[in-house]
């Protein structure tokens, strides 16, 4: 096996570790009865999935068929999506940035809060979708 993949191979193990332990550091906050602990639940339980994603894309990343280089911005995706996904979703615990599902209807207390969030989105959301094709096309 190449020592580059077993390097990134264990990368992606040690950040879904990290993402899986600071989100049950956040379970404890939800466990504190901090203020909005919905948004707080919600942020644990995404990181939780976020985590376990990550691992299971390590436990499978010896089987994909990609170009070195290609392979190393899958895992550079994977990772800014997880990390932008993980911070915000705790930023929008913190501000309490209101949601379709925990607050429909309900404004930003600020309005800078909501670019902020778009902001992250804007590259959460991409990042995970480059991941996930990359992926596929590795495992043909």
């Amino acid at each position: 096996m190449d020592n580059t993949v077993e390097v990134e191979r264990r990368t992606a193990f040690r950040h879904g570790a990290l993402l899986l332990l600071l989100s049950a550091l956040i379970g404890i906050v939800v466990a504190a009865r901090a203020p909005h602990p919905a948004k707080w639940m919600a942020a644990h339980v995404s990181g939780l999935l976020t985590g376990i994603l990550i691992i299971g894309i390590g436990g499978l990343w010896n089987d994909l068929r990609l170009a070195p280089a290609t392979r190393r911005r899958a895992l550079r995706m994977g990772l800014i999506a997880a990390w932008t996904g993980f911070v915000a979703n705790a930023y929008a615990a913190i501000v309490n940035l209101p949601g379709p599902a925990t607050d429909p209807g309900r404004a930003p207390d600020a309005a800078w809060q909501l670019p902020v969030f778009f902001v992250m989105l804007a590259i959460s959301v991409p990042t995970t979708l480059g991941l996930f094709f990359l992926v596929w096309k590795g495992l043909r």
